[in-house]
């Protein structure tokens, strides 16, 4: 399926909003150990990702990228060189300039059927995209099931290489969420139905190295539901809504189109709680509940 075409514009409209709580927390990942053994003879200056697999995050596998080539640690012993040959570009388009003088189009793919680490589990269905579409820089996205049943996204925002083994972004894929607030990172006072979405997101080591859930990761009839304690005035009865949201979208987006701004709410922060009609549910959450601030509506200028 080709998707990072459609998934590059919309990250032109739209990005996560990572909360100042989140940005605050101790990400680990940061200082795991990267072990790197042993690497083949590069043709071009290498490019390096590392992936943790699973909830536990004892399987590491590198990733690096020789020019377009994509050598991949398949059984994770770090050790690059008994993995067969490099991964060649798959699915190859050249789609031409938008307007004469404009910068080319082109994307491709790099497809692994899966990763094998000892422990036996099978890690299926990779699919690392690399696309350009007349941009300064070329653009990656990489899909993934963890343990070929939970379907995982990575890539679409923020650097997803560094030049060093020692620097490079730590994505994993698998392990636990945390809800985030997608298209906006606040709620406006005003009238109107609107759209409210979240995403679950595994922050990773930091900025480019987020991981978010498949919608395909969650049965149909596990529908998240948003209950909402809004601010009000001092004194005023309390105000609590009920979002469901039925609606899924752009590969990781859960959404309602149906929500409005209730009566009664002042300029603050609400407290958002997210829970399942299930108590099996098969992905583990840093937590249910996060804040996002509420303001007041932009006055239109004369």
């Amino acid at each position: 399926m080709k998707l990072h075409r459609s998934l590059s514009v919309l990250v032109t409209i739209w990005c996560l909003a990572i909360l100042p709580d989140a940005l605050a927390q101790t990400n680990v990942l940061a200082k795991i150990d990267r072990p790197l053994l042993k690497e083949p003879k590069y043709q071009s200056t290498p490019n390096y990702s590392l992936l943790v697999l699973g909830s536990s995050g004892s399987v590491k596998v590198w990733m690096v990228e020789d020019g377009k080539r994509l050598f991949v640690d398949k059984n994770a012993n770090g050790d690059l060189t008994d993995d067969g040959p490099p991964i060649q570009p798959s699915n190859v388009r050249n789609i031409g300039a938008l307007s004469p003088g404009s910068g080319e189009r082109w994307d491709f793919n790099y497809l692994l059927d899966a990763i094998t680490p000892a422990d036996g589990a099978r890690h299926t269905h990779f699919d690392l995209r690399r696309w350009n579409y007349g941009d300064k820089e070329d653009s990656y996205g990489l899909s993934l099931s963890v343990a070929d049943q939970l379907p995982v996204y990575a890539g679409w925002f923020g650097t997803f290489w560094s030049a060093k083994p020692e620097t490079a972004p730590v994505i994993h894929f698998g392990g636990s969420f945390t809800p985030k607030m997608l298209r906006a990172k606040e709620f406006v006072i005003g009238p109107g139905k609107r759209r409210l979405s979240i995403a679950f997101v595994n922050p990773g080591s930091g900025p480019g190295a987020e991981s978010l859930l498949s919608i395909e990761a969650l049965p149909k009839y596990l529908t998240p539901k948003l209950n909402i304690e809004w601010p009000t005035a001092p004194g005023k009865t309390p105000v609590r809504t009920t979002h469901v949201l039925t609606e899924r979208c752009c590969y990781w987006e859960f959404y309602t189109t149906t929500f409005e701004m209730p009566d009664g709410v002042t300029v603050g922060r609400a407290k958002v709680s997210v829970e399942f009609p299930e108590s099996l549910v098969p992905i583990q959450l840093t937590t249910t509940e996060f804040k996002a601030p509420v303001v007041a509506q932009a006055k239109e200028s004369n």
